[in-house]
């Protein structure tokens, strides 16, 4: 509960009076205060900080009071009000999604910043935003039909949309803050283990707990419906994470008379995505090495054909959630729940293993190291950007590592380990050719002649000129080409449609510089994943003085041009502010 407190001077008299509470009444919120200069008006202001659930009273501002209703402005800057006309006002956002990411803010955010005036730099401060975050990591929520924390993608999501809606303030015109405290206080560390996204396997979170085949089967076999059931050895089978595997469509399935080699295989293109602008929509996985082609083993595919899903339309997701349209992983992880206590139940599966959905994967990278498949291909399957990330990860499960490690141990004991090595002679890898395209001074080389044709055809159209093609030998790439058979790429590239604005370049007093009216116009451009530029992420803003010189520039780029145009504002905002500081300043 909010309190007066008398202030004293060095004399020991009470020379005014300053009201205290808690921000959220919680013990652990931040403290607040306001100074009055006389008791009778402080206890007003503790009473209506009371009433409003030791929030600050709406229309107050620290410092000023409360401002003249005739005003008629006040109301929009309450954050409530002014976070709601954010997302209202948002363009290229589907009604559905907007509806969802509402109720995100009114269901966590809004209890606790909703009476704060969003001009406040101590309503919202990094102190406030931390003890917010740490509440949301707190959380207790609904994962299916059991209560666990608030998983930290989750909390991180969040994040954003309260930063997303602070930005606007800053980029307001005039700025109605100087900068946004979210962009202070550090993000939470995911573990990658049951969210929706498409997030690689986390260094940190529970052990991995690997299952055999029969335990597989045995889960997928007590699956509540038998949708769920193939869904389980589905992920099984290709290893994908749980946003790419959820975001097959129809015209994803390649059925084996598509290619030469009359192999199945599943094309891994896009991955559930979450953004404060968007909610969730579907997105590039999360880096170039995520974007691959699978091969599929005879019997999935033979399930895939068994269940019509060639059938479906092309655009069409495989895997549905029970109404239509995007099967969350909160409703898996319940299904989940069931086929593991059911499988324990029937003896399937140890009582004393406990796996996720994403134990799936780690399975998958299990048997197929054990059985003596490498590294590199263990890589390429589940789509790690470095193979760093697959040795540090499953390493330790290479049968020669255990075999090595024994021998050492036996040697150390003082059994002088085994008395000679037998190690089986390892079969050549034949010879592949490597079909080779030169864009530009970039190198690219491809299995597949299809892929090397189809990107040179698309790179010299863009940028109007010839592509020299060739074929090399695989020993010759691998001598003239760093990682060699690690660039070969399995697919055609990439390409997106890339928005810029900028840069504007500014002038140590701040004074642009002319650069031409286009400069401030969004213009585009397609862009491949090799060059400069390219991303899967909306937007992206860049604001830093440039080397040797007494200039400032801005810019920002992206896929979204409403968001790049809003993150051109932003860079520019903050191009004034340091342009002034620019070390080059000093020294001229």
């Amino acid at each position: 509960m909010a309190y007066v407190q008398g202030v004293k001077n060095k004399l020991g008299e009470v020379t005014s009076y300053r009201v205290k509470w808690r921000l959220g009444g919680g013990r652990d919120d931040p403290w607040q205060g306001e100074n009055f200069q006389d008791e009778p008006a402080a206890e007003v202001f503790r009473d209506a900080v009371n009433e409003a659930n030791q929030q600050w009273p709406l229309g107050w501002v620290k410092g000023k009071g409360y401002i003249n209703p005739a005003a008629g402005t006040e109301e929009e800057y309450r954050f409530d009000a002014f976070a709601r006309k954010s997302i209202r006002n948002r363009t290229g956002v589907e009604d559905r999604y907007r509806a969802a990411i509402l109720k995100e803010l009114e269901t966590y955010i809004l209890p606790t910043f909703g009476n704060c005036d969003v001009r406040s730099a101590e309503h919202f401060s990094k102190d406030t935003v931390s003890v917010w975050q740490n509440a949301m990591s707190e959380t207790m929520v609904w994962r299916g039909s059991v209560k666990k924390k608030m998983a930290p993608k989750t909390v991180r999501n969040l994040r954003g949309l309260l930063s997303s809606i602070l930005d606007e303030a800053v980029n307001h015109e005039p700025p109605l803050r100087q900068r946004n405290p979210c962009h202070l206080v550090r993000l939470p560390r995911i573990d990658g283990d049951g969210d929706d996204g498409d997030d690689d396997d986390g260094g940190g979170g529970e052990e991995m707990e690997f299952l055999t085949p029969d335990e597989i089967e045995g889960i997928a076999s007590c699956m509540p419906t038998e949708e769920s059931g193939q869904l389980v050895r589905d992920k099984y089978a290709t290893g994908a994470r749980w946003g790419e595997i959820s975001a097959l469509a129809r015209r994803h399935l390649i059925p084996p008379g598509q290619r030469a080699d009359g192999k199945a295989r599943v094309r891994i293109a896009r991955a559930w995505k979450w953004s404060p602008e968007r909610s969730w929509y579907l997105g590039k996985p999360k880096s170039r090495r995520s974007r691959r082609t699978l091969r599929v083993d005879r019997v999935t595919w033979s399930r895939m054909v068994d269940r019509g899903l060639l059938a479906l339309d092309p655009d069409e997701l495989i895997y549905q959630g029970p109404q239509g349209g995007r099967l969350t992983y909160s409703t898996f992880w319940d299904w989940w729940q069931i086929g593991v206590r059911e499988a324990k139940a029937a003896g399937l599966l140890p009582e004393w293993k406990n796996p996720t959905p994403h134990d799936l994967r780690h399975s998958l990278a299990a048997a197929l190291l054990s059985a003596g498949h490498s590294l590199t291909y263990v890589q390429r399957r589940l789509g790690h950007e470095s193979i760093t990330t697959t040795s540090d990860r499953y390493g330790h499960l290479l049968p020669e590592a255990d075999d090595a490690a024994m021998a050492t141990i036996e040697r150390a004991l003082g059994a002088g380990g085994p008395e000679e090595f037998d190690d089986e002679p390892v079969a050549a890898m034949p010879s592949r050719p490597v079909h080779v395209v030169h864009c530009g001074p970039v190198v690219l080389g491809f299995w597949d002649r299809e892929h090397a044709g189809a990107t040179a055809t698309g790179w010299s159209a863009d940028v109007g000129g010839p592509v020299w093609a060739e074929t090399w030998s695989l020993e010759w790439w691998q001598r003239k080409v760093p990682g060699g058979m690690n660039e070969v790429r399995g697919g055609v590239p990439e390409r997106v449609l890339l928005w810029e604005l900028g840069p504007a370049r500014y002038a140590a007093d701040g004074t642009e510089l002319d650069a031409g009216p286009e400069v401030h116009e969004p213009r585009s451009r397609w862009v491949w994943d090799w060059e400069a530029g390219y991303t899967d992420e909306p937007a992206h803003q860049r604001a830093g003085w440039v080397a040797g010189e007494v200039v400032t520039e801005a810019a920002a780029w992206g896929l979204d041009r409403g968001a790049v145009q809003a993150a051109y504002g932003v860079a520019r905002g903050d191009a004034l502010r340091v342009c002034g500081m620019n070390p080059v300043v000093s020294v001229s």
